[in-house]
């Protein structure tokens, strides 16, 4: 997709999340430690971690319950001070899976800074935020930092531009977890595709995707 977004004009840039996954954890099982494996993907990464203890485990992630995400303010920071120094204009974010609820995330704080009465120089660099398109995301449970951003935007809607793409097939993140996050957004669009937790590499998708960006 990134390849077709390029030869329609748009310049895409990938951020590589700042945590590290570890390929190994050590677990409990009948008062005993024992060390399983993580997967096989070397530098898988994750905008924030739902434990403080092992990196890996992500037995938390879709309970549906308020809890703090671990490490999430040094992925802001870097977003930050990327859109700083890099981005003097509108730009568009997209995230799948976790990196889609990070987006939620980012939607809020752009949200907030387009809000701000702050007029000078001092505006925050989430401003220049105006789309985000989500895919197989689902909403952010964060529950300490930005607190109050949060519930204000909840309560009124993320008022950026959005785009939700989820499937219909078997997905690691249920198709309603994304519906819901679709309804944190004031007037969110949707692109509902048959298959499961991935993002197809289609023309159908593709065309949507451009509509979406031109609109």
């Amino acid at each position: 997709m990134d390849l077709r977004l390029t030869e329609a004009g748009y310049e895409c840039v990938f951020l590589h999340a700042p945590h590290v996954l570890p390929m190994t954890s050590t677990i409990l099982i009948d008062g005993r430690e024992v060390q399983i494996t993580n997967g096989d993907r070397e530098d898988a990464r994750a905008w924030f971690l739902y434990s403080d203890t092992d990196y890996a485990d992500a037995s938390m992630a879709l309970k549906e319950i308020p809890m703090p995400y671990v490490g999430l303010e040094t992925s802001i920071a870097q977003v930050h001070d990327f859109l700083k120094t890099e981005i003097d204009d509108e730009c568009f974010v997209l995230g799948f899976s976790q990196g889609a609820t990070f987006c939620h995330i980012l939607s809020i704080l752009a949200h907030a800074a387009k809000l701000s009465d702050d007029t000078n120089s001092t505006i925050s660099p989430f401003a220049n935020i105006s789309k985000a398109i989500l895919v197989s995301g689902f909403s952010s449970m964060h529950k300490n930092a930005l607190a109050d951003c949060m519930r204000d935007a909840m309560k009124k809607g993320v008022q950026i531009q959005s785009l939700h793409i989820f499937g219909e097939g078997v997905t690691s993140v249920p198709k309603h977890f994304s519906e819901d996050l679709a309804e944190c957004f004031v007037n969110a669009e949707i692109h509902i595709h048959d298959k499961g937790h991935f993002i197809p590499h289609n023309k159908t998708l593709l065309y949507r995707v451009l509509e979406f960006l031109e609109s």
